[in-house]
């Protein structure tokens, strides 16, 4: 499966992807834009969010840093 179609967290059910696509279309902050991408509060996908958020802000993602940042989530 490529990067891109991995569930990046699994209360809202989006890809990396839509997220990509959710952060670009938006101006909100981190904090309101992640729950347009988990529909939740909760701080389960914390971290690879806020990265990914980072990286469509600065332009450029890099898929396999936040593959990898999921699959230390769902090791835990």
């Amino acid at each position: 499966m490529p990067f891109e179609e991995k569930i990046i967290c699994d209360c809202g059910l989006k890809t990396i992807s839509q997220a990509v696509e959710i952060f670009k279309e938006t101006t909100l902050p981190y904090k309101k834009a992640k729950k347009l991408v988990t529909e939740c509060n909760k701080t389960c996908c914390r971290r690879p969010l806020m990265v990914l958020y980072n990286m469509v802000q600065f332009g450029e993602i890099d898929y396999e840093e936040i593959d990898f940042l999921i699959d230390q989530r769902n090791d835990r």
